[in-house]
């Protein structure tokens, strides 16, 4: 997915440097033609992640339970071997670690991901916001290899956590958890397994309780073959402004409601 993404983002940068010569000091005024012919690519640019992420989810959770590097929102894929050459999904897989992808959607309500204790097993589990920003690294490295359990804030979320949970706040309700469990050869594939097992999602509401993830449903009209990026490629103008405009509307309003409580928390600090 990431990989498609920088070929694109060079073609049309390109095609900014080709079809916009009003770019550069000294260059001749632009006519209205070439102005919209930069504007438009601009967009293009910057709607490139939003639109991306939200074609790679699409493909990744139209299964009715996890299999290979799928799985239903809300819900853990872990990849049982290493990835082959055929493998494309993300930018050069790695050969010594196994696989954990998660999509979230923190609309309702945050969710929590537990980790079990992996006994010195190097581990992280780096969280995308829609724009594919990274977050939150929980691992090894950032907070250690002991059992922990994490709470995944959106935005638009209030409300009193319960003690222990340690807060990671993403910046869209969107979320990709994209997991690597150290792997010392195909010997050690069932160790890992253990630990990928031990990777856990579930709402906050049902946090200390029993619960059954409920099972996808998959629409069958749905092209869940198609790779993300050559549905992009195939995009129209109109889809793809279509949706570009759908999407940033809803973490640009995410993004006000966040940039308004800042105001008036920063207004009540200073009138104090």
């Amino acid at each position: 997915m990431l990989r498609g993404m920088k070929k694109l983002r060079c073609a049309v940068i390109a095609l900014v440097a080709m079809g916009a010569p009003g770019v550069g000091k000294g260059a001749p005024a632009m006519t209205k033609e070439q102005a919209a012919l930069q504007t438009g690519v601009e967009a293009v640019v910057y709607g490139l992640p939003l639109v991306m992420m939200d074609l790679t989810m699409r493909n990744a959770t139209h299964v009715a339970a996890p299999h290979a590097m799928a799985a239903p929102i809300n819900q853990f894929a872990n990849t049982p071997v290493f990835p082959d050459a055929s493998f494309k999904q993300v930018v050069r897989a790695n050969v010594d670690t196994l696989y954990s992808s998660a999509f979230l959607d923190l609309t309702k309500e945050p969710m929590v991901l537990s980790v079990p204790d992996t006994h010195g097993r190097y581990y992280l589990l780096p969280m995308f916001d829609a724009w594919t920003n990274v977050f939150a690294t929980p691992g090894t490295r950032t907070t250690g290899n002991a059992a922990r359990d994490f709470v995944i804030v959106g935005p638009d979320w209030k409300g009193a956590l319960p003690a222990g949970l340690q807060p990671l706040a993403s910046p869209t309700n969107l979320v990709w958890i994209l997991g690597r469990t150290q792997t010392n050869g195909p010997d050690d594939y069932a160790p890992v397994h253990t630990v990928q097992h031990g990777y856990k999602l579930v709402p906050l509401s049902a946090f200390g309780r029993a619960f059954t993830p409920p099972k996808g449903a998959p629409d069958p009209s749905f092209d869940a073959k198609t790779p993300p990026v050559e549905k992009l490629k195939a995009m129209s103008a109109a889809t793809y402004f279509d949706t570009l405009a759908r999407l940033n509307e809803v973490e640009s309003a995410a993004g006000r409601r966040r940039a308004r409580a800042g105001e008036a928390g920063h207004d009540r600090h200073r009138s104090r």
